[in-house]
């Protein structure tokens, strides 16, 4: 058995839009109304097999405990998550449809709450429904006096709000998606992070017996006949503004450091290297140009083009993900960007700060607004034990991404980061270890021009023999002007120099 399917089979590959918000709002509550019913139906069926067994109005008053000791013909026990029927995936599904129907509307540019709300918070299909079984209650008093039927809480006076376990009960499952929704309804959650949702707090009261509610300006966007995203952006303001005021000094081994000049380095954008010293495949060179390109182009495109008017807040600031082994020059890309857009640039490595460091380097952030930012190691903030709540971290790239600007997460390993970020963030620019004919060119450019260098430099063998990226080829030519330096005044950087670098790195000459 399947959900029942409130919209009809839409053949082909037409799709209509939802004329409107309400509409759409009518086909989401249709499906609830469906799912509810089964819940409905479940529940007077298990009343009338506690009436058939219950002996004494002391039977009854203790069902909920005793049947889940005894076999109600395959009833599973009460403290259980419902076993919710599951959907078949199939070409003509709700969902499927409901998708389709929604981005058409989308494409039409008709604005549609929930939707908005999903997409600008990366809900998950658990938080999206539940802020959908918290919304009924506020469009009919009908899902209030459903709600409290099946919560048994039908006296006089009861809010008609949903509690945690009827949420859980109706949305889960199974025994995983139960604790994975139990978790989305505590403090880690964004929509509580955002204030968007309450879990009324009663300490004398078991967490499954409290009620969930929106808040009010929440529900007032999305019932709203035309959603605008700016009030949406504004219902999220007031968490971003502690970005905006002075960075907490931190301290360590008893010294007191300020955050901004502790843990963010700022670069000049001269000397750097240029595009052409980059040795890189041409299409990520392009990409690279293109995030510079934008950042100049922005007015241009908004304002005298209309695009400001034409999409609601269109981001201003770029952010990228930068992959790459280390030494494939994600750095060095950095820096030719700061070049070319004649700007200093600001880095900070993640994996170097210490576990209390995090949310006030973030205020140093919001702070200082630097134009381009590099953060290292973001598979930190990005991975999967981030010390920084999601909320926190949401903010952050709104926050970039209202400002023009241009911010650089780089990790070495893409599986680091958790796919909900993979998909958010765009482009996702990977950087590969250089092929032989790179490694020539890195060769020939790893030396100032002041280096004295003999003709004996066979640069073909090396680029063959030693499979190095650029950052560990520039480190060996450094260190084999040492072992130059160390003979006599006038002699030059010759072969067996390197050769003694090489062997120094632990590298097998004949292997690469």
């Amino acid at each position: 058995m399947k959900y029942p399917s409130p919209l009809p089979s839409m053949p082909g590959d037409s799709v209509d839009p939802f004329p409107d918000n309400w509409t759409y709002l009518k086909a989401e509550l249709n499906w609830l109304d469906r799912v509810l019913s089964l819940a409905i139906a479940r529940q007077r069926k298990e009343a009338k097999e506690v009436d058939r067994l219950a002996r004494t109005r002391a039977d009854r008053a203790t069902s909920h405990w005793w049947k889940g000791l005894v076999s109600l013909e395959g009833e599973i026990a009460y403290d259980s998550p419902a076993e919710m029927p599951r959907r078949r995936a199939s070409k003509g599904s709700y969902q499927q449809q409901m998708e389709a129907k929604i981005q058409a509307s989308e494409q039409r540019q008709i604005g549609l709450g929930l939707p908005l709300l999903r997409n600008r918070l990366q809900l998950s299909v658990f938080e999206k429904n539940l802020v959908l079984m918290t919304l009924a209650p506020e469009i009919n008093r009908r899902y209030g006096q459903i709600y409290n039927y099946l919560q048994e809480t039908e006296q006089p006076g009861n809010p008609g709000l949903p509690m945690v376990d009827l949420l859980l009960r109706i949305l889960c499952r199974n025994d995983a998606e139960w604790r994975l929704g139990r978790q989305y309804l505590t403090g880690d959650s964004v929509l509580l992070g955002h204030r968007l949702l309450e879990v009324q707090s009663n300490q004398a009261q078991p967490f499954l017996t409290r009620l969930v509610k929106l808040s009010d300006p929440l529900v007032n966007f999305l019932l709203a006949d035309k959603p605008d995203v700016r009030f949406l952006e504004e219902l999220l303001q007031p968490n971003l503004s502690i970005a905006h005021s002075h960075p907490v000094p931190l301290k360590q081994s008893g010294t007191t450091f300020d955050a901004p000049t502790s843990w963010l380095r700022s670069f000049p954008s001269q000397p750097a290297p240029s595009w052409s010293d980059l040795v890189l495949p041409q299409t990520l060179l392009e990409a690279l140009q293109h995030l510079c390109q934008r950042f100049k182009s922005v007015s241009q495109v908004d304002q005298l083009w209309g695009f400001e008017e034409w999409i609601d807040q269109p981001p201003v600031g770029a952010i990228a993900l930068l992959i790459g082994a280390s030494g494939t020059g994600k750095t060095m890309a950095v820096r030719a960007i700061a070049r070319e857009l004649g700007t200093p640039f600001t880095m900070v490595d993640l994996a170097l700060l210490p576990p209390n460091a995090h949310s006030q380097v973030l205020l140093a952030i919001a702070e200082h607004a630097p134009t381009v930012l590099l953060l290292k190691s973001a598979q930190i903030w990005l991975g999967q034990s981030p010390p920084l709540l999601e909320t926190e971290i949401l903010q952050f790239l709104h926050q970039r991404q209202q400002q023009r600007s241009i911010t650089l997460l780089s990790t070495t390993n893409k599986q680091a980061v958790k796919p909900r970020w993979q998909r958010r963030i765009t482009p996702i620019l990977e950087f590969p270890l250089p092929d032989e004919v790179n490694r020539l060119r890195l060769w020939q450019q790893a030396f100032p021009p002041q280096t004295p260098l003999h003709t004996d430099i066979n640069w073909e063998w090396l680029a063959h023999q030693f499979r190095l990226t650029g950052g560990e080829i520039q480190t060996i030519a450094r260190e084999a002007a040492f072992y130059a330096a160390a003979e006599m005044p006038e002699a030059k950087l010759a072969m067996k120099h390197l050769l003694q670098a090489l062997k120094a790195r632990h590298l097998k000459l004949g292997k690469g």
